[in-house]
């Protein structure tokens, strides 16, 4: 029998520890647009394989050292497969905003955006990726590779010269990692963003989850009998809508109210995501002032202007650990959240509507009452009650045509049209009540539903139109509009360039509040107001984009 060598032993076991490597060399090639990006995942991956095959080689017992290959490796693959992934999806390397995203979700959600974005190249890297592992494992723990295992120590610490380089090269390689490849490295990368994101939440409950703030100033309030309501949507896109020129009757309803409705056509959200966009839309931050330390929020502000303050909302209230969204309703004198199922179930926003009727009809002289739907968040057929499945057949309209966007585009479009009765309810219980009373209802993002991409869905890395461009609408009541500034009435102002992440100030001019911080330039209803850079994607100007 011949004798099996070292280097014989090595090149067995190095068949499975760089064929990882291997798939990221050869997909990054062709996945990862930019060379520099290319090779840095490369060379932090390599560092990674590198430390991981020898802290394996430490331990000498056999069954330790088949549980930490078993381990390791598949912890590895399961990186590489979402590194690689998220280059397929959106052309960039996962960050600490992506990361913020997926803490804010819950499971359902998650299942939800995996079918949405599995593809046959999804499923091709998955398969090249987790296949030969399968086959390795079963290899492994079939006792096949004992013999090669146990020879892995001897190999690497035998020579004391070859195990001072060793422990050298895996330290430098450690550092590498540590000081140059963070951003190349989810483990780190996925460490320290959830560290800053419990600070930020931390930080969030201090300021923005009490009833009031010093944060913000009120100078002049009116103190008669007001009802103001304020709609947040979910995943609404005006590319979609009836009322902004959409082929389809999805707005059947408010098309029937229009002169009654004030409808902006070119108002954009600053982000793509929920969190993301709330964060500026409810608060005073903005692009320019992304961690503003004197923060506040619109709830703050109308309790210190007087308002009774309502929350009523749709939305499940936590994520990993409470929604933002959550944190700002925390404010409120009133919180009502009456959804405690999944996105995976069916909710429907008519279920508000009791909770409404049961506001309305209180005593208070000033509400001020803030509504979160769940709109028209994927999965789109869940959104609406049967008797809403309207639309069938292909909308020939849509860019991509087959029978996956045919049923996309048709629950997404039967979702608006339920959104459309469920705002033209809410403006109709409004009405009802004879007060000086608004509506005024946004969605925090847009939807591309195969508009302008292959997909249905919304991200900050593809960032089309469809995903920005939102609804902004307003109802005024007669008794309001006996009093309302003139600018209402110049159609001039419906076309105004917007970014709602000024909308606290807008919001302040619509509810007849001024505090210090109020900017009348960044108010779309100010007859001082001054267009200004639209800006997106850490600083991109939307309008030259």
């Amino acid at each position: 029998m011949c004798k099996i060598t070292p280097g014989i032993y090595k090149f067995k076991f190095l068949i499975f520890q760089v064929y990882l490597l291997f798939i990221l060399i050869a997909y990054g090639f062709w996945g990862i647009s930019s060379y520099y990006s290319y090779f840095k995942e490369v060379l932090a991956f390599g560092c990674q394989i590198f430390i991981v095959s020898t802290l394996i080689t430490v331990f000498t017992n056999l069954k330790v050292k088949k549980r930490l290959i078993c381990f390791f490796y598949s912890l590895l693959a399961l990186l590489l497969f979402i590194k690689l992934s998220f280059y397929q999806l959106y052309d960039a390397k996962i960050n600490a905003s992506a990361l913020y995203v997926i803490f804010e979700t819950n499971m359902s959600e998650t299942v939800d955006f995996i079918k949405h974005f599995t593809d046959g190249n999804i499923i091709l890297l998955f398969t090249s990726i987790f296949l030969p592992l399968l086959i390795y494992l079963k290899l492994l723990f079939s006792n096949k590779f004992d013999n090669e295992i146990k020879q892995l120590t001897s190999f690497y610490f035998k020579n004391y010269i070859v195990k001072t380089g060793v422990v050298i090269v895996c330290f430098c390689s450690g550092y590498m990692i540590y000081s140059k490849f963070q951003d190349e490295n989810i483990l780190l990368e996925t460490y320290n963003s959830f560290q800053d994101y419990n600070v930020f939440k931390d930080n969030m409950k201090k300021t923005l989850a009490k009833e009031t703030t010093e944060n913000v100033k009120v100078t002049r309030s009116v103190d008669n009998n007001q009802t103001y309501v304020v709609v947040i949507g979910e995943s609404t896109s005006r590319w979609h809508m009836q009322l902004y020129g959409y082929n389809r009757e999805t707005n059947p309803l408010l098309t029937e109210l229009k002169d009654e409705l004030y409808v902006f056509n070119d108002v954009i959200s600053p982000h793509t995501h929920t969190m993301a966009s709330l964060e500026k839309v409810l608060t005073l931050s903005s692009y320019l002032e992304p961690d503003k330390k004197n923060n506040a929020s619109i709830v703050q502000l109308a309790n210190q202007a007087g308002f009774t303050t309502f929350w009523l909302s749709n939305q499940r209230p936590v994520g990993i650990y409470e929604s933002f969204s959550t944190m700002i309703g925390s404010a409120a004198k009133h919180k009502y959240f009456v959804n405690s199922d999944d996105f995976m179930y069916n909710v429907h926003d008519e279920k508000l509507l009791p909770y409404l009727d049961k506001i309305l009809s209180g005593k208070q002289n000033k509400k001020m009452i803030f509504i979160h739907l769940m709109g028209t968040h994927n999965n789109y057929s869940k959104r609406y009650p049967d008797e809403f499945d309207y639309f069938t057949g292909v909308n020939k309209k849509n860019k991509f045509q087959h029978i996956k966007s045919e049923n996309q585009v048709n629950t997404y479009d039967n979702a608006v049209r339920y959104n459309d009765f469920i705002i033209k309810s809410i403006i109709d219980k409004v009405k009802a009540t004879n007060t000086n009373s608004y509506v005024v209802y946004f969605s925090d993002h847009g939807e591309d539903v195969y508009d302008t991409l292959n997909l249905a869905g919304h991200n900050e890395y593809q960032g089309t139109k469809p995903m920005y461009e939102i609804p902004f609408i307003v109802w005024l009541s007669e008794k309001y509009r006996e009093e309302v500034n003139p600018i209402f009435n110049t159609e001039k102002v419906l076309d105004r360039s917007y970014n709602l992440e000024n909308f606290i100030h807008s919001f302040s001019d619509l509810s007849k509040i001024k505090f210090k911080e109020y900017d009348s330039n960044k108010s779309i209803f100010s007859d001082k107001y001054l267009k200004s850079k639209r800006l997106i994607k850490g600083g991109v100007d939307y309008d030259k984009e």
